[in-house]
Protein backbone atom coordinates (compact mmCIF):
# COMPACT_ATOMS: atom_id res chain seq x y z
CA UNK A 1 0.00 0.00 0.00
CA UNK A 2 2.88 2.52 0.75
CA UNK A 3 4.67 1.78 -2.34
CA UNK A 4 1.48 2.45 -4.27
CA UNK A 5 1.29 6.24 -2.53
CA UNK A 6 5.03 6.25 -3.04
CA UNK A 7 5.62 6.13 -6.66
CA UNK A 8 2.71 8.83 -7.58
CA UNK A 9 4.71 10.89 -5.48
CA UNK A 10 8.18 9.83 -7.23
CA UNK A 11 6.49 10.44 -10.53
CA UNK A 12 5.32 14.32 -9.61
CA UNK A 13 9.03 14.71 -8.07
CA UNK A 14 10.48 13.83 -11.67
CA UNK A 15 7.68 16.01 -13.34
CA UNK A 16 8.26 19.16 -11.60
CA UNK A 17 12.22 18.49 -11.35
CA UNK A 18 12.16 18.44 -14.94
CA UNK A 19 9.70 21.50 -15.65
CA UNK A 20 12.07 23.64 -13.31
CA UNK A 21 15.09 22.56 -15.53
CA UNK A 22 13.38 23.37 -18.19
CA UNK A 23 12.55 26.63 -16.72
CA UNK A 24 16.13 26.93 -15.53
CA UNK A 25 17.20 26.49 -19.16
CA UNK A 26 15.19 28.96 -20.80
CA UNK A 27 15.65 31.10 -18.05
CA UNK A 28 19.47 30.85 -18.99
CA UNK A 29 18.83 30.96 -22.73
CA UNK A 30 17.19 33.97 -22.45
CA UNK A 31 19.80 35.58 -19.97
CA UNK A 32 22.84 34.39 -22.52
CA UNK A 33 20.83 36.04 -25.13
CA UNK A 34 20.69 39.38 -23.42
CA UNK A 35 24.25 39.14 -22.41
CA UNK A 36 25.15 38.73 -26.22
CA UNK A 37 22.67 41.41 -27.22
CA UNK A 38 24.76 43.58 -24.83
CA UNK A 39 27.92 42.44 -25.78
CA UNK A 40 27.07 42.87 -29.34
CA UNK A 41 25.86 46.74 -28.67
CA UNK A 42 29.13 47.56 -26.54
CA UNK A 43 31.17 45.76 -29.37
CA UNK A 44 29.73 48.56 -31.63
CA UNK A 45 30.33 51.14 -29.38
CA UNK A 46 33.44 50.52 -28.63
CA UNK A 47 33.74 49.99 -32.86
CA UNK A 48 32.49 53.26 -33.32
CA UNK A 49 34.74 54.92 -30.47
CA UNK A 50 37.76 53.72 -32.33
CA UNK A 51 36.79 54.87 -35.43
CA UNK A 52 36.11 58.48 -33.81
CA UNK A 53 39.61 58.05 -32.52
CA UNK A 54 41.58 57.00 -35.47
CA UNK A 55 39.18 60.18 -37.42
CA UNK A 56 40.46 62.56 -34.84
CA UNK A 57 44.06 61.31 -35.27
CA UNK A 58 44.21 61.11 -39.21
CA UNK A 59 42.28 64.78 -38.71
CA UNK A 60 45.03 65.95 -36.75
CA UNK A 61 48.11 64.36 -38.46
CA UNK A 62 46.22 65.76 -41.53
CA UNK A 63 46.00 69.45 -40.07
CA UNK A 64 49.91 68.98 -38.96
CA UNK A 65 50.55 68.29 -42.68
CA UNK A 66 48.69 70.85 -44.15
CA UNK A 67 49.96 73.35 -41.85
CA UNK A 68 53.65 72.83 -42.20
CA UNK A 69 52.51 73.08 -46.10
CA UNK A 70 50.85 76.07 -45.93
CA UNK A 71 52.58 78.04 -43.12
CA UNK A 72 55.95 77.13 -45.70
CA UNK A 73 54.86 79.49 -48.38
CA UNK A 74 54.76 82.79 -46.56
CA UNK A 75 57.99 82.09 -44.52
CA UNK A 76 60.05 81.54 -47.77
CA UNK A 77 58.34 84.60 -49.54
CA UNK A 78 59.52 86.52 -46.08
CA UNK A 79 62.74 84.83 -45.35
CA UNK A 80 63.83 85.10 -49.65
CA UNK A 81 63.08 88.85 -49.99
CA UNK A 82 64.25 89.31 -46.85
CA UNK A 83 67.52 88.40 -47.72
CA UNK A 84 67.46 90.31 -51.23
CA UNK A 85 66.88 93.35 -49.41
CA UNK A 86 69.82 93.01 -47.44
CA UNK A 87 71.99 92.80 -50.75
CA UNK A 88 70.34 95.31 -53.11
CA UNK A 89 72.17 98.14 -53.60
CA UNK A 90 71.55 101.36 -52.53
CA UNK A 91 68.09 103.09 -54.16
CA UNK A 92 67.51 99.95 -56.02
CA UNK A 93 63.88 100.59 -57.46
CA UNK A 94 63.00 96.59 -56.44
CA UNK A 95 63.35 97.21 -53.06
CA UNK A 96 59.51 98.92 -52.60
CA UNK A 97 58.25 95.67 -54.20
CA UNK A 98 60.38 93.44 -52.38
CA UNK A 99 58.92 95.18 -48.89
CA UNK A 100 55.21 94.75 -50.70
CA UNK A 101 55.84 90.99 -51.04
CA UNK A 102 57.19 90.88 -47.20
CA UNK A 103 54.02 92.89 -46.13
CA UNK A 104 51.65 90.25 -48.01
CA UNK A 105 53.19 87.27 -46.92
CA UNK A 106 53.12 88.15 -43.40
CA UNK A 107 49.61 89.22 -43.86
CA UNK A 108 49.12 85.83 -45.22
CA UNK A 109 50.60 84.23 -42.55
CA UNK A 110 48.69 86.08 -39.97
CA UNK A 111 45.80 85.58 -41.29
CA UNK A 112 46.19 81.72 -40.71
CA UNK A 113 47.40 82.24 -37.20
CA UNK A 114 44.38 84.06 -36.68
CA UNK A 115 42.05 81.54 -38.22
CA UNK A 116 43.31 78.64 -35.58
CA UNK A 117 43.51 80.93 -32.67
CA UNK A 118 39.77 81.86 -33.07
CA UNK A 119 38.85 78.31 -33.81
CA UNK A 120 40.75 77.81 -30.34
CA UNK A 121 38.65 80.17 -28.81
CA UNK A 122 35.25 78.90 -30.08
CA UNK A 123 35.88 75.39 -29.31
CA UNK A 124 36.72 76.75 -25.49
CA UNK A 125 33.90 78.98 -24.81
CA UNK A 126 35.96 82.08 -24.54
CA UNK A 127 34.53 83.97 -27.49
CA UNK A 128 32.19 86.24 -26.95
CA UNK A 129 29.17 88.01 -28.78
CA UNK A 130 29.50 91.91 -28.92
CA UNK A 131 25.57 92.38 -30.04
CA UNK A 132 24.13 95.30 -31.19
CA UNK A 133 21.40 96.26 -33.79
CA UNK A 134 22.56 96.97 -37.90
CA UNK A 135 21.65 96.63 -41.12
CA UNK A 136 22.44 93.66 -43.05
CA UNK A 137 23.16 95.35 -45.32
CA UNK A 138 26.32 97.39 -43.76
CA UNK A 139 27.56 94.39 -42.54
CA UNK A 140 27.54 92.82 -46.07
CA UNK A 141 29.42 95.75 -47.48
CA UNK A 142 31.94 95.45 -44.54
CA UNK A 143 32.62 92.04 -45.73
CA UNK A 144 32.59 92.73 -50.00
CA UNK A 145 34.22 95.80 -49.85
CA UNK A 146 38.31 94.32 -48.67
CA UNK A 147 37.49 91.66 -51.32
CA UNK A 148 37.04 93.53 -54.00
CA UNK A 149 40.82 93.28 -54.81
CA UNK A 150 40.66 89.80 -54.65
CA UNK A 151 38.20 89.04 -57.41
CA UNK A 152 38.97 92.03 -59.77
CA UNK A 153 42.13 89.86 -59.79
CA UNK A 154 40.19 87.20 -61.05
CA UNK A 155 38.04 89.16 -63.14
CA UNK A 156 35.32 87.51 -60.86
CA UNK A 157 31.80 89.68 -60.79
CA UNK A 158 30.83 90.16 -57.08
CA UNK A 159 26.61 90.29 -57.98
CA UNK A 160 24.49 92.11 -54.76
CA UNK A 161 20.60 90.56 -55.68
CA UNK A 162 18.15 91.50 -52.97
CA UNK A 163 18.89 92.66 -49.51
CA UNK A 164 16.77 92.23 -47.08
CA UNK A 165 16.42 96.49 -45.38
CA UNK A 166 16.63 94.64 -42.19
CA UNK A 167 17.95 95.69 -38.62
CA UNK A 168 19.20 92.19 -37.10
CA UNK A 169 20.58 91.96 -33.48
CA UNK A 170 24.00 90.57 -33.71
CA UNK A 171 28.11 91.00 -33.21
CA UNK A 172 28.68 92.89 -36.81
CA UNK A 173 32.39 92.36 -36.72
CA UNK A 174 32.13 88.06 -36.20
CA UNK A 175 28.76 88.11 -38.34
CA UNK A 176 31.18 89.78 -41.02
CA UNK A 177 33.87 87.74 -40.81
CA UNK A 178 31.29 84.66 -41.92
CA UNK A 179 30.33 86.68 -44.68
CA UNK A 180 34.01 87.36 -45.66
CA UNK A 181 35.35 83.85 -45.03
CA UNK A 182 32.58 82.54 -47.28
CA UNK A 183 33.35 85.16 -50.04
CA UNK A 184 36.75 84.33 -49.93
CA UNK A 185 36.25 81.02 -50.27
CA UNK A 186 33.97 81.66 -53.37
CA UNK A 187 36.44 83.75 -54.87
CA UNK A 188 39.11 81.34 -54.05
CA UNK A 189 37.66 78.60 -56.25
CA UNK A 190 35.98 80.13 -58.52
CA UNK A 191 37.41 79.90 -62.20
CA UNK A 192 38.98 83.41 -63.44
CA UNK A 193 35.63 85.33 -65.18
CA UNK A 194 33.50 83.68 -63.12
CA UNK A 195 30.83 85.21 -61.24
CA UNK A 196 29.27 84.60 -56.86
CA UNK A 197 25.71 86.03 -56.28
CA UNK A 198 24.76 87.49 -52.81
CA UNK A 199 21.05 87.35 -52.16
CA UNK A 200 18.75 87.52 -48.68
CA UNK A 201 15.28 86.60 -47.95
CA UNK A 202 12.72 86.69 -44.92
CA UNK A 203 11.41 83.24 -44.39
CA UNK A 204 8.01 82.22 -43.72
CA UNK A 205 9.52 81.57 -39.75
CA UNK A 206 10.51 85.28 -39.62
CA UNK A 207 14.21 83.70 -39.91
CA UNK A 208 16.56 85.58 -42.93
CA UNK A 209 18.26 83.95 -44.84
CA UNK A 210 21.92 85.15 -46.68
CA UNK A 211 23.07 83.05 -49.73
CA UNK A 212 26.08 82.87 -51.33
CA UNK A 213 26.36 81.17 -54.79
CA UNK A 214 29.24 80.40 -57.22
CA UNK A 215 29.91 79.28 -60.05
CA UNK A 216 33.23 77.32 -59.58
CA UNK A 217 34.07 73.41 -59.38
CA UNK A 218 31.32 72.31 -56.50
CA UNK A 219 31.81 69.59 -54.06
CA UNK A 220 31.07 66.42 -54.23
CA UNK A 221 28.25 65.48 -51.55
CA UNK A 222 30.53 63.35 -50.13
CA UNK A 223 32.44 65.81 -48.84
CA UNK A 224 30.27 68.37 -48.06
CA UNK A 225 30.45 67.77 -44.42
CA UNK A 226 34.39 67.46 -44.57
CA UNK A 227 34.67 71.00 -45.24
CA UNK A 228 32.41 71.73 -42.28
CA UNK A 229 34.74 70.24 -40.30
CA UNK A 230 37.98 71.95 -38.61
CA UNK A 231 40.80 71.99 -40.77
CA UNK A 232 39.86 69.57 -43.10
CA UNK A 233 39.40 69.90 -47.42
CA UNK A 234 38.20 68.18 -50.01
CA UNK A 235 41.05 67.47 -51.36
CA UNK A 236 44.20 66.32 -49.44
CA UNK A 237 46.76 69.05 -49.43
CA UNK A 238 49.77 67.67 -51.51
CA UNK A 239 47.27 67.61 -54.72
CA UNK A 240 44.79 70.49 -54.00
CA UNK A 241 45.37 73.62 -56.55
CA UNK A 242 44.14 76.25 -53.91
CA UNK A 243 45.80 76.83 -50.44
CA UNK A 244 44.71 77.18 -47.07
CA UNK A 245 44.26 75.54 -43.88
CA UNK A 246 40.81 74.26 -44.25
CA UNK A 247 38.97 76.46 -41.16
CA UNK A 248 37.26 79.42 -42.79
CA UNK A 249 33.94 77.65 -43.11
CA UNK A 250 34.29 75.94 -39.41
CA UNK A 251 34.45 79.51 -38.28
CA UNK A 252 31.73 80.61 -40.51
CA UNK A 253 29.54 78.05 -39.08
CA UNK A 254 30.63 78.19 -35.67
CA UNK A 255 30.34 82.00 -34.91
CA UNK A 256 26.74 81.55 -36.54
CA UNK A 257 25.58 78.78 -34.46
CA UNK A 258 26.79 81.20 -31.55
CA UNK A 259 23.94 83.60 -33.04
CA UNK A 260 21.50 81.03 -33.17
CA UNK A 261 21.79 80.08 -36.94
CA UNK A 262 23.81 77.40 -38.80
CA UNK A 263 25.02 77.17 -41.96
CA UNK A 264 23.93 75.06 -44.76
CA UNK A 265 25.75 74.35 -48.33
CA UNK A 266 24.54 72.54 -51.53
CA UNK A 267 26.44 72.10 -54.22
CA UNK A 268 26.75 70.14 -57.54
CA UNK A 269 30.35 68.82 -59.39
CA UNK A 270 31.15 71.28 -62.17
CA UNK A 271 27.86 73.74 -61.50
CA UNK A 272 28.87 75.39 -58.48
CA UNK A 273 28.28 75.85 -54.57
CA UNK A 274 25.35 77.50 -52.65
CA UNK A 275 25.97 78.42 -49.13
CA UNK A 276 22.97 79.54 -46.92
CA UNK A 277 23.20 81.62 -43.59
CA UNK A 278 20.44 81.92 -41.53
CA UNK A 279 19.46 83.76 -38.81
CA UNK A 280 16.82 82.60 -36.43
CA UNK A 281 13.66 84.77 -35.75
CA UNK A 282 14.79 86.18 -32.45
CA UNK A 283 17.60 87.79 -34.22
CA UNK A 284 15.06 90.08 -36.50
CA UNK A 285 13.72 92.67 -34.21
CA UNK A 286 9.96 93.97 -35.33
CA UNK A 287 9.63 96.98 -37.91
CA UNK A 288 9.05 100.41 -36.12
CA UNK A 289 6.05 102.33 -37.52
CA UNK A 290 8.29 104.36 -38.85
CA UNK A 291 9.74 101.69 -40.84
CA UNK A 292 7.47 101.40 -43.11
CA UNK A 293 9.65 101.52 -46.52
CA UNK A 294 10.65 99.10 -49.13
CA UNK A 295 12.06 95.87 -47.70
CA UNK A 296 14.40 94.74 -49.82
CA UNK A 297 17.19 96.81 -52.54
CA UNK A 298 18.98 95.48 -55.04
CA UNK A 299 22.32 96.41 -57.09
CA UNK A 300 25.43 94.87 -58.57
CA UNK A 301 28.66 95.41 -58.78
CA UNK A 302 31.58 94.18 -60.49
Amino acid sequence: MRDRQRRPLSLLDDYCTQLGMLLERRYTERALIAAKEKAEQAAVLASESMRQAQAADNAKSHFLATMTHELRTPLNAIIGFSEMLQSAPAGDTAVPTYAGYIRDSGTQLLGMLNGVLDLARIEAGRLTLDEQDVLLLEVLDAAIRPLRRAADEKSISIISGMVVERILRLDPVKVAQVFSNILSNAIKFTPEGGTVEIDSDMNADGSISVWFRDNGPGIAVENIERVLQPFDQAQNHLTRENGGLGVGLPIARALTRMHGGDITLNSQVDIGTTVEIRFPADRVPPLSPLQSGPSTNSTQAA
